[in-house]
């Protein structure tokens, strides 16, 4: 297995990441064992990670716990997938009965214990709970520490997701006009802004594509592609189901809440 051949197969600016990858996927081969990642990566890695290495003995798994998941942890092992991952699933319950938090809200408040956002899991809201995957390691310490969410009090406990019913991520679907597939084109119709101003926000560094940061304006963008907008949320491009009278796209898009 070749170090510099694997890491410019793989589309990352983030070297150090993708050769600490391929030390893995190399201790995994000497040792006959299960080797994991120890955080979660976005699927424009992942995707990746799995493609490049059906040329390898070493086969690759991406585990994120709920169906769908888009950050995901690898393992690697010249056997069968891992039936279980260094991951533990948080419940947090906001304990308020007159505030509602989001979001943004909860992942502010775990990230303000220090935790990185690679440590983290997608997480999922629902009913005044976010249900959140963490790597193990440091999920005693979040039980232990987080009891704030902005203003309202909150309690942490682990979820058995192994023997209960996982929470599914909802979303809000709806269809929007745009005159093509480049990111500006896409956001302007996403934020419902102009041109212009989406050529701001992009140029600004508040558009995130798959979890990466996109200053081309004129990138285009694909179906299933992950939109992540500054202020005003993430979203998932879905299809193309017709053209307007003027020969506009209409694209449906799916918005995480």
């Amino acid at each position: 297995m070749d170090k510099k051949h694997f890491l410019n197969s793989i589309n990352c600016e983030d070297k150090n990441l993708i050769s600490n990858i391929f030390n893995k996927i190399q201790i995994a081969e000497k040792t006959n064992g299960i080797i994991f990642t120890n955080d979660f990566l976005p699927p424009a890695i992942w995707h990746q990670i799995l493609a490049i290495s059906e040329n390898y003995d070493v086969k690759s798994f991406a585990n994120g716990i709920f169906k769908d998941s888009d950050r995901r942890m690898l393992s690697f092992s010249t056997y069968d997938a891992p039936t279980e991952y260094p991951i533990d699933l948080l419940e947090i319950k906001n304990k308020s009965k007159f505030a509602k938090v989001d979001h943004k809200d909860y992942l502010g408040a775990i990230m303000s214990l220090g935790i990185k956002r690679e440590k983290l899991g997608d997480l999922i809201i629902q009913d005044s709970i976010c249900y959140a995957p963490v790597c193990s390691d440091i999920s005693d310490f979040i039980i232990n520490n987080l009891n704030k969410i902005k203003n309202c009090p909150c309690v942490v406990t682990e979820y058995d997701y192994i023997s209960q019913a996982l929470p599914e991520r909802k979303f809000e679907e709806k269809v929007v006009i745009t005159t093509s597939f480049r990111l500006d084109g896409l956001v302007s119709a996403v934020c419902n802004i102009s041109r212009n101003s989406s050529v701001e926000l992009i140029s600004s560094g508040k558009i995130l594509v798959n979890y990466f940061h996109c200053l081309k304006k004129d990138k285009v963008i694909e179906s299933n592609d992950t939109l992540t907008i500054r202020g005003y949320g993430k979203f998932k491009i879905a299809e193309i189901i017709g053209n307007t009278q003027k020969g506009r796209l209409k694209v449906v898009i799916k918005q995480y809440i």
